[in-house]
């Protein structure tokens, strides 16, 4: 009997955390239960089974309009059928705008990505990047756009609101003007945002649902300092690392919530 799948997007546009988002993922679950399976565009578009096993399609970090320019049309489509038949979308950060109504990325600016997408699966603007995370400074794909932020959970995700720091980079929070739908939860807030906007939102999308979260909570302070190595500004940053290092089981513990709510069996 074939294994339940975790099908990962890896093809243009998926970020470089990929890899250590699929291992941190499989280090939550029990061994043997599910196959992560890394998938790219023509899979989507031309594998008729690809979906026949899933049950969690992940859009990962990197870059929205590459995910644009190879799945619009046909293997949306194919997503989105997926998930309305009651499969599981988790979109991080890039993965996340793009799941949303429409976003807003650096709106009012000469490289801004502003626009309706297909797959719209929460009903919402994925509003980015946070400058006000950064001392400033809006997302530039480099180091010094990184931050440790301040999320607090609800209800919806944790019994009692749990505070911890996680990795962010360049992620959205999510507008849903008056107020969120009935479909749809709030799991996790800025903490350190005027308004604590939503950070994590998980939505019902017919039979399945989909999970959207504008920062890297799959990211370990070890694994921060390994990215940083090699650059010549790495001692300006550590403080990152460091800081995610003050409540690193905190923001495991919520990732995993995360997996569970998402309908992953955990080790």
């Amino acid at each position: 009997m074939q294994k339940p799948q975790i099908l990962t997007y890896v093809d243009a546009g998926a970020s470089e955390w990929t890899a250590c988002m699929m291992r941190t993922i499989g280090h939550q679950l029990p061994a043997g239960i599910y196959e992560i399976r890394a998938v790219m565009a023509d899979d989507i578009r031309h594998d008729a089974t690809l979906f026949d096993e899933a049950v969690l399609f992940v859009m990962p970090g990197g870059a929205d309009l590459p995910y644009c320019a190879l799945l619009n049309g046909a293997p949306n489509a194919r997503i989105r059928h997926f998930v309305e038949q009651g499969g599981v979308y988790l979109g991080i950060c890039a993965g996340a705008y793009y799941a949303c109504r429409e976003l807003a990325f650096h709106a009012g600016t000469k490289g801004a990505i502003c626009g309706t997408r297909e797959l719209s699966f929460v009903d919402a603007v994925a509003v980015g990047s946070l400058p006000e995370l950064t001392g400033g400074v809006l997302y530039d794909g480099t180091p010094r756009t990184t931050a440790a932020v301040e999320l607090r959970t609800t209800d919806r995700l944790t019994d009692v609101p749990v505070s911890f720091y996680t990795h962010y980079h360049g992620g959205c929070r999510f507008d849903f003007g008056d107020a969120p739908g009935t479909d749809t939860e709030v799991l996790a807030v800025y903490a350190a945002i005027d308004g604590t906007p939503p950070a994590i939102v998980s939505s019902r999308v017919g039979k399945g649902r989909a999970v959207l979260t504008g920062v890297h909570l799959e990211i370990s302070e070890r694994e921060c300092r390994d990215a940083l190595r090699g650059h010549s500004d790495m001692p300006e940053h550590l403080h990152v690392c460091d800081r995610l290092a003050e409540t690193g089981d905190a923001r495991l513990d919520v990732f995993r919530r995360l997996l569970a709510h998402a309908g992953l069996a955990l080790a």
